[in-house]
């Protein structure tokens, strides 16, 4: 059950009610639960929007206008703060206000920058009639539902799903390259690219203007700027405690029908500890695990849920999962394939029957600051190149570790590659996907192997290693990372699966409130500890957590949401068919040469043989195999179809319907 905004707004010439009927076919035929599509529209303007039947009294599903001024609001998303902004405005907010309503009075009383008062996730439209102009924005994380948009003449188009842009009439679709190659390397397309030349994602935290038939789109909110003062170790644990359980507890509801996401983690565990003291009802919890032990974190879900009485549900992924991918990627709607899909996707699946919404733990690596992960070496070895005036000449050496004796083994010479490029360049800290080096040989025409530079290095501070922590904090992490990735993926899944996703951890005054710590908060360890693998991530989070979750969850090693890949590709009969498919793919064909596919699934097969001696060695491998397929799958039913007149089908009915 899909929802969303969407709309046309031209200024200048009349909008064409076909048009706007047009754009309102996916999600008039995507409608359930009551749900219906809420419209305002005059001469010159067409917006409309869907949600969901209402969590809580203040969320409201019709558009809201304030008639005097002729101005307009539609939503996506929810704003968790709506008795603090009541309180502010006081009597010029009507008993009956909705969180719409609310938003647009402090858009009359505040201008541009009153998004700053809203804590929550959402992508918010206001058309305002009184310059005139139409303003778009994005919440801090983006979580909402990225908003893709684009312009034609003096009209502007925008809507939450590509399905629903690419309907309108005079909207193409061709293919961006850039976009293609930030999928290959990074396993999704970063805004504010698409996948699609001329279309533009609204990047978070960014504003879209549109006025005299001009586009802007501009920051609104900026996490490097975010400062927090507390007066010791005690201050920080109280404050941070009450901070995420006031976050649960605005987003509990009715714990009859809002489950809790469960992975046996440091972070969902406190989602769960913290909802226990909200409500004296049982909580409802979801675990899904794998039956490899290596990769299976559900003995600790069932500890945390029978420490705290939670009815418990469970889900195996067996890697037959694979067989809804097609399906997926129909939802997605721009090619996309990381690891976590599936694990994403399957714990919302076993909510989704149970509960009507449900909290996750996802963000709080991120808030915290990762380093790279791998102990934050990456970075400690970023900033140490920085400082000795070494980062060009190991920039240079990098350049002679691109043969295939580090690319092709799972040896020390794949993760010694592997490490000096996170440690050389920020644009590779993230390693499942194709680099330059690889594109440029699986290409038939290596022009093509360009990947854009999401970062220039500009935005780091080198002063110490606690500032390039920092920077790399809000710029790869939260800005790149949680936000273009992970929520963007937690997000398409919910609404593919008609369930509510709160996430916790990205309340924007607790979110504010970490981003904004010094660094011994965040991490325990001098640098040497760092450089040993020694320290200790998310210090305060755990040291808030001690004496309320069980010792086992304090003390288990971090498993990070780990998902094996290959798992998907462990049936021999199956890896065939898609090697078998994509040779003879008219899609492959067209851009891939055929002697490096033969190559890459030669050598996925020769390591079949093999004990494996990292298990990422063999994930990237697996990734990559699965990004082609990913890319032919979509490229069907988006280029070469109408997505709205395809039926996704299982995977194995793909393979088996034609030679692409």
């Amino acid at each position: 059950m899909s929802r969303g905004i969407f709309g046309i707004v031209d200024f200048s010439s009349p909008v064409d009610d076909r048009d706007a009927a047009a754009m309102g076919a996916f999600l008039h035929r995507d409608t359930g639960r009551g749900e219906s599509i809420s419209i305002g529209s005059g001469a010159h303007y067409f917006l409309a929007m869907k949600r969901p039947a209402a969590e809580v009294p203040e969320q409201q599903r019709q558009v809201a206008e304030e008639r005097k001024s002729g101005t307009l609001c539609v939503i996506n998303g929810e704003i968790h703060n709506c008795p603090e902004l009541r309180n502010e405005l006081g009597d010029e907010a009507p008993p009956s206000a909705g969180d719409l309503d609310l938003a647009l009075l402090l858009y009359l009383r505040h201008g541009r920058d009153f998004a700053k008062k809203l804590n929550g996730l959402f992508s918010l439209a206001v058309l305002d009639n009184r310059e005139p102009l139409f303003r778009l924005y994005a919440d801090r994380f983006g979580m909402a539902r990225q908003v893709y948009w684009t312009t034609a003449g003096t009209r502007l188009f925008f809507a939450t799903h590509l399905k629903t842009l690419l309907s309108c009439p005079g909207v193409g679709k061709e293919l961006d390259p850039e976009g293609l190659n930030l999928f290959l390397k990074y396993a999704y397309i970063t805004s504010p690219w698409s996948i699609f030349k001329g279309i533009r994602k609204l990047q978070p935290g960014h504003l879209l203007t549109f006025r005299r038939g001009k586009a802007e789109e501009v920051p609104w909110w900026d996490f490097s700027e975010t400062t927090t003062t507390v007066s010791g170790w005690d201050d920080a644990v109280n404050r941070y405690r009450n901070l995420l359980q006031q976050s649960v507890a605005r987003r509990l509801g009715d714990p009859s029908r809002t489950g809790i996401l469960l992975s046996g983690g440091l972070d969902s565990s406190a989602n769960v500890a913290l909802a226990a003291r909200c409500t004296d009802r049982q909580l409802t919890t979801f675990a899904i695990g794998f039956e490899d032990p290596r990769f299976d974190e559900r003995p600790y879900a069932r500890i945390v849920a029978g420490h705290f009485g939670a009815k418990h549900h469970e889900y195996t992924i067996t890697g037959n999962e694979i067989e809804d991918l097609p399906k997926l990627l129909w939802h997605m709607e721009e090619p996309y394939f990381e690891f976590g899909l599936f694990l994403t996707y399957c714990g919302l699946a076993a909510a989704a029957p149970e509960v009507d919404a449900v909290i996750g733990g996802e963000g709080a690596d991120q808030m915290f600051g990762t380093g790279g992960f791998a102990g934050a070496r990456p970075a400690l070895a970023h900033y140490l190149l920085r400082r000795t005036g070494l980062l060009g000449a190991a920039r240079r050496f990098g350049r002679l570790l691109r043969g295939p004796f580090f690319y092709d083994r799972d040896t020390w010479a794949f993760k010694l590659r592997l490490f000096w490029n996170r440690a050389t360049d920020l644009n590779d800290w993230y390693f499942y996907g194709y680099d330059e080096n690889e594109l440029a040989q699986a290409y038939r025409d290596p022009a093509l192997a360009r990947v854009p530079r999401i970062f220039d290095g500009r935005e780091v501070d080198d002063s110490s290693f606690a500032a390039l922590y920092r920077s790399t904090q809000v710029h790869q992490d939260i800005r790149h990372y949680a936000n273009e990735n992970v929520m963007v993926k937690s997000g398409r899944m919910a609404d593919m699966l008609g369930i509510t996703l709160h996430e916790s951890f990205l309340d924007s005054e607790l979110a504010d409130f970490v981003v904004g710590l010094d660094f011994p908060y965040k991490r325990g360890g001098s640098l040497t500890d760092h450089l040993r693998g020694r320290a200790v991530s998310k210090l305060l989070h755990r040291r808030s957590m001690e004496g309320i979750l069980p010792e086992e969850i304090l003390h288990k090693p971090k498993q990070g949401g780990f998902v094996p890949v290959m798992l998907f590709l462990r049936d021999g009969s199956l890896r065939r068919k898609i090697y078998d498919y994509l040779l003879r793919s008219r899609v492959m064909g067209e851009y891939f040469r055929n002697g490096y596919l033969k190559s890459l699934f030669a050598s996925y097969e020769e390591h079949q043989a093999k004990p494996v001696s990292w298990a990422n060695f063999l994930n990237s491998k697996a990734n990559r195999i699965l990004f082609l397929l990913t890319f032919d799958i979509w490229h069907r039913y988006y280029l070469e179809n109408d997505p709205l007149r395809v039926e996704a089908t299982t995977l194995s009915e793909f393979l088996d319907s034609g030679n692409g």
